[in-house]
């Protein structure tokens, strides 16, 4: 990120993360705006950390961890929230994250994991036949 939209950003980040919303429509507004914030970001994120999984996944996974904590009513539980967003997306933006840490993120959720399947004398197989 570069010359003025990162200074905007930046700016943004300051006085977002300083705020206290007085009631949930504020506090709604103000997490649309990092949703927004955050998405916006997904093409650049994805260049900088060389992250190997379409913006438009990405970009789902960003929406489904917003959409995971749309529950929420408690105005005090939101603003740490967004506090808590601002302060990563500061960190992703200032590159002070590793593209380990991005990319794991981004792994999490994005990639199929096969089971791990038990070997024929393990520990669990002597257990369930009540050997010792």
């Amino acid at each position: 990120m570069a010359g003025a939209a990162s200074i905007k950003m930046m700016i943004t980040n300051l006085t977002e993360k300083a705020l206290v919303s007085p009631d949930l429509s504020n506090a709604r507004r103000r997490s649309l705006s990092l949703f927004r914030d955050t998405v916006r970001h997904v093409p650049w994120v994805k260049q900088t950390y060389q992250v190997k999984y379409s913006e438009k996944a990405m970009t789902k996974v960003v929406a489904a961890l917003f959409r995971e904590r749309a529950h929420m009513e408690n105005v005090h539980e939101i603003d740490r929230a967004i506090k808590k967003g601002r302060m990563d997306l500061e960190e992703v933006l200032h590159v002070w994250q590793g593209d380990m840490h991005v990319n794991a993120f981004f792994d999490k959720y994005l990639e199929v994991k096969p089971m791990a399947k038990l070997q024929a004398g393990s520990f669990l197989d002597k257990f369930y036949s009540n050997v010792d």
